[in-house]
């Protein structure tokens, strides 16, 4: 948990996704890997091609004000954290 599966359809999406460059910004700073099976946390994230697979269907977006959720990607897993736990049952 969280496997993710991307989406080009807004619609079909269960979260819309914004990734900022400013950690402040960020409801979340997420660590991406291509294991699944370290994405203990809803904060690593893994993405998995198979729809039936995954835990969300995200959607990508090209504007802040239209995303239900703002990440900070990080290089580091326990770097990984909410920083607006308020919106951690998005996920």
């Amino acid at each position: 948990m969280p496997k993710m599966f991307k989406t080009d359809i807004a619609s079909e999406a269960d979260v819309k996704v914004y990734v900022t460059e400013i950690r402040s910004e960020a409801d979340v700073v997420v660590y991406e890997t291509s294991d699944q099976w370290a994405a203990t946390e809803s904060t690593i994230w893994c993405y998995t091609d198979i729809r039936s697979e995954a835990d969300k269907v995200v959607y990508f977006t090209s504007g802040q004000w239209e995303a239900d959720l703002v990440i900070y990607r990080t290089d580091i897993q326990t770097d990984a954290e909410w920083l607006n736990s308020g919106k951690a049952g998005l996920l």
